[in-house]
């Protein structure tokens, strides 16, 4: 568990950094270019998770999990950002209850649905090992497809001005 627990590091690192600076660039590049910068990050690591080999070596995990902690630091603040901004000052504890509901009901779905994916593909044997990379191929390819598509939404309804409050 330890030594999972540093080579998962570049991702929670990543996501501190970046999101430290996150809001400077979304001020001055909007939340559209910002959320889906982000969400493409995370569809492209998710991604170039599926190239994972039995020969793989830790560089290219630790750059793909870069990616997705990168990506994760540019879209979380501005989802909530947008989210409080869409409603009058009085109704924003509501706006950030819900965005916060959302991305925990959010998350418990998408473990459950790539979970299942991941079980799909990877069979029965998947504790021993076999299976477990075309689970895993399986898995990350659905989430980072669906990242990326969430990535264009974001692009095409979002506006640049979306972070102005409403009175």
């Amino acid at each position: 568990p330890f030594i999972t627990g540093l080579e998962l590091l570049p991702m929670s690192v990543a996501f501190v950094l970046v999101s430290q600076n996150v809001g400077h660039l979304s001020n001055r590049l909007g939340p559209r270019l910002v959320m889906t910068a982000g969400m493409a990050c995370m569809g492209f690591g998710a991604l170039a998770l599926t190239l994972i080999g039995r020969d793989t070596g830790i560089v290219p995990i630790e750059a793909a999990l870069l990616v997705v902690g990168v990506g994760l630091g540019l879209n979380t603040a501005p989802v909530n950002g947008v989210a409080v901004a869409a409603l009058p000052p009085a109704r924003s504890g509501t706006a950030s209850g819900l965005i916060n509901t959302a991305r925990m009901v959010g998350a418990t779905l998408g473990v459950a649905i790539l979970g299942s994916v991941f079980a799909t593909y990877a069979g029965e044997h998947a504790a021993s090992g076999a299976g477990f990379l075309s689970g895993l191929r399986a898995a990350m390819g659905a989430g980072g497809s669906a990242e990326l598509v969430g990535a264009v939404i974001a692009f095409a309804i979002i506006r640049r001005d979306s972070l102005e409050a409403k009175t």
